[in-house]
């Protein structure tokens, strides 16, 4: 028996900053590692704050 592809959850919404309306869509593309993920969002944080981009 085959399985199908599971459907790809997504989320929309605006998002107002000054005069400029952003549009942000986020997919669903599965599960990742909780490790990894937090371990990405940190470096990106420190990389914004300090100007390292």
């Amino acid at each position: 028996m085959e399985q199908q592809p599971a459907a790809q959850k997504t989320a929309y919404k605006e998002k107002r900053i000054g005069g400029t309306t952003y549009c942000i869509t986020s997919v669903y593309t599965g599960e990742k590692d909780l490790k990894t993920v937090l371990e990405e969002l940190a470096v990106r944080r420190v990389t914004t704050e300090h100007g390292l981009t």
